[in-house]
């Protein structure tokens, strides 16, 4: 038996009861993004200052990275490596995380 009583049963965290926990549909604490900022992770947009601008949860609130405007879908140059230019009905773009796609 373990210090304090323990029986040596392990209970699954339950997210539920984590106030820490969020859902995301991508983007993760930790994620540092590409050379260019795109993919790192944010929460608003002062976790993006001095890298990709934007902060993804100002169109999506289920995704949690950083990201720029760019021209066109499949444009990959503003975007940096490992990251695509995607566009949504409206014809709004942005680079977003290959991860993500």
């Amino acid at each position: 038996m373990a210090c304090g009583g323990d029986t040596g049963t392990k209970k699954t965290p339950d997210a539920a009861s984590n106030v820490d926990a969020f859902a995301t549909k991508c983007g993760k604490p930790g994620d540092t993004g590409n050379e260019v900022g795109v993919g790192k992770y944010c929460a608003d947009l002062n976790d993006c200052s001095g890298t990709a601008p934007l902060c993804s949860v100002l169109g999506d609130p289920m995704t949690h990275f950083c990201t720029r405007t760019c021209q066109g879908s499949g444009s990959n140059a503003p975007c940096g490596t490992n990251a695509t230019c995607t566009c949504n009905s409206s014809n709004q773009c942005g680079c977003t995380p290959n991860a993500c796609l």
